[in-house]
Order: structure tokens, then sequence, then C-alpha cells
């Protein structure tokens, strides 16, 4: 009488197609966690511009750079500017009319804001006027956050 106590090949098969199934359902799931969690860290990183902006204050925001630009000059914007674009965003600063005694830094975030069936982009804005806060209108004067 033989005693065998090992898988068959059918037997594996199935565990793996079983394992396969259950982690592509947990995969579609952590999607838009994966995107909050992007989203997080572009918000993070535009406040850190907004403590870089009141560094660099001296009466007006003269030295602080218009972006989106080709090249970026102060290190530290720079180093903002590329984790904004690799978390899927985009760093924007406008300043206001001269001498530049305002600012307004923001970025489109990951997740759409609305109604499903018609997703509007959302932005994450913060000025020197110390308002911060999620928009679906893109600043565009330099002086405020449309908030």
């Amino acid at each position: 009488m033989k005693n065998n106590k090992a898988f068959t090949l059918i037997e594996m098969l199935v565990v793996v197609a079983v394992i396969g199934l259950l982690s592509s359902v947990l995969l579609t799931a952590l999607g838009p966690a994966k995107d909050r969690a992007k989203d997080s860290r572009i918000i993070q990183e535009i406040n850190q511009v907004r403590s870089l902006a009141e560094t660099m204050y001296n009466g007006t925001y003269a030295t602080l750079e218009t972006l989106p630009s080709p090249s970026i000059q102060n290190p530290n914007l720079k180093s903002l500017a590329d984790d904004i674009t690799a978390q899927g965003g985009e760093l924007n600063i406008i300043k206001g009319p001269a001498p530049s005694t305002t600012y307004v830094a923001y970025s489109r975030l990951n997740i759409t804001a609305g109604n499903p069936s018609v997703p509007q982009v959302q932005f994450y804005c913060t000025d020197s006027g110390g308002r911060s806060g999620f928009t679906i209108t893109e600043p565009s004067n330099g002086v405020k956050c449309p908030l």
C-alpha cells in the first residue's frame, strides 16, 4: 500500500491561481490609497515652499522664483519642485505685481473632486497671507488662493 503525502501539480496550480486573483483584487483596492498618499506628500511639499518663501522674504518676495521654469536656481526650491513632480504634481509659484509683496504657490493633486462621472482637477494652494487649502479653481493672480 502506497502512502503519498505530496501535492499534485493541479493542486499547486489552483493555489497559485487563487493567490494571484486575491492579490489583483487587493492591488486595485489600494489604488486610491496610493494617490491619497502622493497627494499628502504634495501638500507637505507646498507647505515647505511657504516656509522657504518666508525665509527668503526681505520686504518683498523678489528673490522667490516664479515657477514653472526650465531651470530653478535655488537648490532647496529645486528639490521641492522635483519631489512634487515625482508625486504627480507640478509646483507653480506666481508672484504679485511689482514690488512682489505677495505670492501664491500651488500644485494639482492626483485625487479629483466632485462627481466621479464628471471629475474636476483639484489643487492645493498656499499664499503669502497665510491662507492654504484645496480649490478647484487654478490660482492665477499671485495675490491670494481662491479658496
